[in-house]
């Protein structure tokens, strides 16, 4: 990971998560998801299984759960359906991350172009942004593209949304599936890992890793 700071950098554009960075959704999401298949399947999954999925699309997840529970002859639409209902819901609970609104608030004063890119749905991305009051006009979800993290594609389109080139995007990502896409879209990845994450040694390929926003926006500002 490299040193350098912020001011030393051209920056012509930033691409944040949403979930687990700028709000604290992932516990929703992992509560959510748990107690899902829990009423459906009756078993009950492990904190490992649900942080392979962090970072990916609520599709692929439940993709992931109708092979893994093919004896419950459980279908994909009409579990994800189940699933982005109760977090509809669930997700205007979750409070903004530490830091967060300093952060976008003082980018937004020295103009830099910033965007979410996220692998929640449109309308949880919109609802956020909007309850929040949060200065980004620019939003991509997830589903808009056809793969989601650990592939570049939903940064891609953000970075186009933003007229800017994928080398001289900054993503600021909280899960490893994040921060492989940022890699793989050619971008600079800043890591803001979950302190409690099991495998934090996953995080060393960001260029850089950050103990939370605040130490991000004091970065910036050095």
């Amino acid at each position: 990971m490299s040193t350098v700071r912020f001011s030393q950098l051209q920056t012509p554009a930033i691409i944040f998560d949403m979930d687990g960075l700028l709000i604290d959704s992932e516990p929703v999401w992992m509560r959510t998801e748990r107690e899902l298949i829990w009423e459906l399947v009756g078993e009950e999954l492990l904190d490992e299984t649900l942080l392979s999925f962090q970072g990916r699309s609520s599709r692929v997840f439940c993709e992931g759960m109708v092979a893994r529970f093919a004896k419950a002859n459980l279908k994909v639409e009409s579990l994800l359906e189940q699933l982005l209902t109760r977090m509809e819901s669930n997700i205007r609970s979750a409070p903004l991350m530490p830091g967060a609104q300093e952060l976008l608030e003082y980018l937004a004063e020295t103009s830099v172009p910033m965007a979410i890119a996220s692998s929640s749905p449109m309308a949880f991305i919109e609802a956020v942004v909007k309850q929040h009051q949060l200065p980004i006009t620019s939003m991509t979800s997830g589903t808009e593209v056809p793969s989601s993290k650990p592939h570049p594609a939903v940064f891609e389109l953000a970075a186009q949304r933003l007229s800017s080139p994928v080398h001289a995007c900054w993503v600021w990502e909280d899960s490893v599936n994040g921060v492989i896409a940022a890699k793989a879209a050619s971008m600079c990845a800043i890591a803001v890992p979950d302190p409690h994450h099991p495998r934090p040694e996953q995080f060393s390929i960001a260029d850089y890793q950050h103990a939370s926003l605040l130490q991000s926006l004091e970065w910036i500002r050095a």
